[in-house]
């Protein structure tokens, strides 16, 4: 088995992991400055929201922007994705700079995020195998999960301190230095081959949809890792008509969203680093289960201490999806690795979303918050026995289809 340290070892790991942390650690800062700067310039939430959607709805381009990934070098697309990245969010922080133009330099930003995290999955088997990838997947799922707590906690402060101008240029400076240490540690590879086809987004896109629905383990795969958690996160959008329910405001709101993704990181970090391969994958469907059967008291109203450990159930069960997600991409073939990772991309955003405004239209027609959560609850129970027995029984072909397609 391989252990966190272990990965260390490996050269190009040591340079790559500390890039992608610093870009979680940017990207936290940067959603709460938005937030910030954007409320205190035009005082509307409706514009509020505009922005904070942008870290979202270009995720909707994940199979056309993730080709990027199957016909550049990956290195050089993850570099010239991180500067473009640094120089727009700089620019973000100019002083009058018309909120309008902001927003829209915002979204530009967001677009380099899918063929950045297409071109870091579609490298990652290339730096470690087997095992360990298994574990640098975890490990850098994890430090995205510790992320979102830290963000949660003291993000705010953090930008009150700097300023959201001051956090914005921090959030520039991290894509720079990210850019700086895969240019330095991680050795150029060239392009996945692709023949002599010209490069057509939309065609590639399609082929990459293509590969990943004709092989039954890959589309078992990704409408478990896309249904499950979309049912069950939705509780992150009514986090704090919940925590109003239960006597608390702000704060409580956000330590019920930090204990979701405190149990996914713990979760995540058990079955990645100290589970071995045969148990992991006995595990997964029924992990998938908890996930919604840690919902359902919600439907008795308990009070907030079952509510925090509930919580904590639920994204441990969601954590079936950290080495789901490694050993999706290590099933598809090297040539598609990108695209494959832009469809799940695309998937996972939009079930996300979806559940969010699942969530929040059932609240607004006067279902209690609580009970909301224990219908999220049956929606993720009823996904994972359905999508988890066919996934069951497409793990039991462990040969994967033939590409086809350009």
């Amino acid at each position: 088995m391989a252990t966190f340290a272990g990965l260390f070892t490996v050269r190009e790991f040591r340079y790559l992991y500390p890039a992608y942390a610093l870009s979680y650690v940017g990207d936290q800062l940067s959603s709460v400055a938005v937030a910030i700067l954007v409320f205190d310039r035009t005082g509307s939430p409706v514009a509020t929201a505009v922005a904070f959607s942008a870290a979202f709805l270009p995720s909707a381009l994940g199979p056309v922007l993730g080709s990027l990934a199957d016909r550049f070098p990956r290195r050089g697309l993850l570099i010239v994705c991180d500067l473009a990245r640094a120089i727009l969010v700089a620019a973000l922080a100019l002083p009058g700079m018309p909120i309008g133009a902001a927003i829209a330099l915002l979204y530009l930003a967001h677009l380099f995020t899918p063929p950045f995290m297409s071109a870091r999955a579609a490298l990652m088997p290339d730096v470690l195998s087997g095992e360990a990838y298994i574990a640098g997947n975890g490990l850098t799922n994890l430090t995205y999960q510790i992320s979102q707590v830290a963000g949660f906690a003291i993000g705010g402060a953090v930008v009150l301190l700097v300023t959201p101008a001051g956090a914005l240029l921090a959030n520039a400076a991290t894509f720079a230095l990210s850019a700086a240490l895969i240019w330095r540690g991680v050795r150029p590879r060239p392009a996945p081959e692709r023949g002599n086809a010209r490069w057509s987004p939309l065609r590639d896109a399609a082929a990459g949809v293509r590969h990943v629905f004709a092989d039954p383990w890959l589309r078992q795969c990704l409408l478990l890792v896309w249904l499950v958690p979309a049912f069950a996160f939705g509780t992150e959008a009514i986090a704090y008509p919940l925590a109003r329910e239960l006597g608390g405001g702000p704060p409580l709101a956000g330590v019920l969203m930090a204990s979701i993704a405190l149990g996914y990181a713990t979760g995540a970090a058990v079955l990645t680093r100290w589970t071995r391969p045969s148990v992991r994958d006995r595990v997964t469907v029924p992990l998938a289960v908890l996930s919604g059967l840690a919902l359902l008291p919600m439907l008795a109203h308990p009070p907030a201490p079952v509510v925090l450990a509930l919580l904590f159930c639920c994204g441990l069960g969601c954590s079936f999806s950290t080495p789901l997600n490694a050993m999706f991409i290590q099933r598809a073939a090297p040539a598609y690795r990108g695209r494959a990772m832009g469809v799940a991309i695309a998937g996972i955003a939009a079930g996300q979303g979806g559940g969010f405004l699942l969530a929040g239209w059932v609240t607004e027609l006067g279902v209690t918050a609580s009970a909301t959560v224990g219908l999220c609850g049956i929606g993720a129970l009823a996904s994972a026995v359905c999508c988890g027995a066919t996934y069951t029984s497409a793990a039991a072909n462990p040969v994967p289809s033939e590409p086809s397609g350009t």
